[in-house]
């Protein structure tokens, strides 16, 4: 939990730092401050998405009304410190990264990689893109009148482009909805069960979260008692249930141990499902 709060935590600041350095140094940054400030907010808002996604539990509407309040407010806030800049191509560059980066995360298997991951990516893309635009105007003493003319004209044209972008990357979303998975990226493949020759019986443990199975498919022997530990990790407040129409399975997890025996096992391929999130597993038994 610390990880993921943190990682919100330093998204925002640093997010919150650089508009800040525009607006100290806003005279040097007059001529393109639009620019700027609609590519920091659009991949700051990417990363938002995407953590808030993955921190949530795969809460869809929790991610997507925080969004909209996050490109809504800085869109606002680019507005009110930067006149004349109206905020417009600010809220559309924050809508299209919380849009990718909620359906990178909804697609990311649930663990601590994917938000260091993200934060040194966001860390590296930033101090880049400050480095380029503090060179790109070191490098000009002075700002061509005939640029500020065409400033405005060049704010519909990005503002246009943007909406465009936007309303395309809705409808490919909106016609492969199906298509997206839960937690299908990053998530751990396969395991072979144990042998605990004891008790004369299969053991193996399968971490559960709403993303789905970690790992997805675990392969045991025919014939041979199988016990499973399904660990589960479940936010309080929600609950998550393991079905399986192969097996005649239907049971709540708890957090923590939950145990299932099968005596006999029969040879073939079973799938498991969580729910509500509809993330998949299998077992193969194999002779």
């Amino acid at each position: 939990m610390l990880l993921k709060i943190g990682s919100l935590l330093l998204v925002l600041l640093i997010k919150i730092y650089c508009i800040y350095h525009f607006y100290r140094n806003k005279d040097r940054f007059s001529g393109v401050i639009g620019i700027i400030t609609a590519l920091m907010i659009g991949i700051s808002s990417a990363a938002i998405g995407f953590l808030l996604m993955l921190a949530t539990n795969y809460q869809v509407l929790i991610t997507t009304l925080v969004c909209l309040v996050y490109t809504m407010g800085n869109g606002l806030l680019v507005r009110r410190l930067f006149p004349p800049e109206k905020g417009m191509n600010d809220i559309l560059s924050g809508l299209i990264g919380a849009l990718i980066g909620s359906v990178l995360g909804y697609s990311t298997f649930i663990s601590n990689k994917p938000f260091l991951v993200i934060d040194i990516a966001f860390i590296v893309i930033t101090y880049i893109a400050l480095m380029y635009f503090d060179r790109q105007l070191a490098s000009k003493s002075t700002e061509n009148r005939s640029k500020k003319k065409n400033q405005k004209q060049a704010s519909n044209v990005s503002t246009i482009s943007l909406s465009a972008i936007l309303i395309v990357i809705i409808v490919v979303l909106g016609l492969n909805v199906n298509q997206i998975k839960v937690g299908v990226i990053g998530q751990p493949q396969t395991q072979t069960a144990s042998i605990d020759e004891e008790n004369d019986m299969q053991v193996a443990t399968i971490r559960v979260t709403a993303s789905g199975f970690n790992p997805k498919n675990t392969t045991f022997q025919a014939h041979k008692m199988i016990k499973v530990n399904f660990e589960a990790s479940i936010p309080k407040g929600s609950q998550i249930r393991l079905k399986s129409e192969d097996l005649k399975l239907n049971m709540n997890l708890k957090n923590g141990k939950n145990i299932l025996l099968m005596d006999n096992p029969i040879e073939g391929k079973y799938q498991l499902t969580i729910e509500p999130t509809n993330a998949t597993g299998t077992f193969t038994i194999k002779k």
